[in-house]
């Protein structure tokens, strides 16, 4: 099944914002930089077609050949439809940490 099957980049799913895994933007930037420097990999993925500074879009390759315990974190608009994502990838990708970017990218602080 394709990544990008399980979400649509338009519409937001507000569903996915209880209970999923989720880090602030200031979050994000102080442990990827801890994560980097203990030799860890961190991607932030861009679901939605609007990228920001160190981003890579989502596509289902990103999630092949990487090391255990790679970051991914998934931003859309609000936080909602990934949330609903990362509840989604977590079981498929145990060996991964998955976390869902919260307020997505409208709380982008640049």
């Amino acid at each position: 099944m394709s990544i990008m099957d399980m979400f649509s980049p338009k519409e937001c799913n507000i569903s996915g914002m209880k209970g999923s895994i989720k880090w602030s933007w200031e979050e994000y930037f102080k442990k990827k930089e801890e994560i980097e420097k203990s030799g860890g990999k961190i991607y932030l993925l861009d679901m939605i077609n609007h990228p920001v500074e160190g981003s890579t879009p989502i596509s289902n390759e990103i999630f092949e050949n990487q090391p255990d315990g790679t970051y991914f974190v998934l931003y859309c608009h609000s936080g909602g439809s990934s949330g609903y994502l990362q509840k989604q990838l977590s079981p498929q990708f145990p060996q991964y940490n998955i976390i869902n970017m919260a307020g997505g990218i409208g709380m982008y602080p640049r």
